[in-house]
């Protein structure tokens, strides 16, 4: 399901975990859009996008995502930035997990579109596809949420949740 970062809020900031999870998701993308990636788009999954509190009397724990990303283009216009500094940024910050869980409450996963040759780009996102579409534990049907980088949409989110 494609929606906009104001309908996420709208359908999933249902209780304060679930408020402070997509603060938390749009602190990523914030620092994403302030490094360059401006233009991409995320599956979002996990037990953030079913009704974990009915169905297991428990909230999330974090959000799961996976995200696909174009290359900022100040490294598409002179590739010799890429490293040092590009590729830092995106293994340090983007791609880092650990570091994103612990900081974010998200689990990250991340790549570059124009790194990858098509097939294995579509191999990879079926994989993720197949993972993300149904339950861990049941293997229940549920589907998932792809939302758009887009830095307004992420302010109008942002103010539904009462932040700044």
């Amino acid at each position: 399901y494609i929606i906009s970062t104001s309908e996420l809020v709208q359908t999933f900031g249902t209780t304060l975990r679930r408020k402070q999870l997509l603060r938390n998701l749009l602190a990523y993308r914030g620092l994403m859009y302030a490094n360059g990636y401006v233009s991409g788009i995320q599956f979002l999954d996990g037990s953030f996008v079913e009704d974990v509190e009915r169905h297991s009397g428990r909230e999330p724990g974090d959000i799961d995502v996976y995200s696909l990303l174009d290359t900022p283009k100040r490294y598409v216009q002179d590739p010799a930035l890429w490293h040092p500094d590009g590729f830092k940024f995106w293994a340090e910050e983007i791609q880092n997990q650990p570091l994103n869980k612990s900081r974010f409450e998200l689990d990250t996963y991340a790549l570059l579109v124009q790194e990858l040759p098509l097939v294995h780009l579509l191999k990879d996102v079926m994989y993720w596809y197949s993972l993300f579409s149904h339950q861990k534990v049941t293997f229940a049907w549920k589907g998932f949420v792809a939302i758009l980088l887009d830095q307004q949409q992420d302010v109008d989110a942002l103010a539904l949740l009462g932040g700044s």
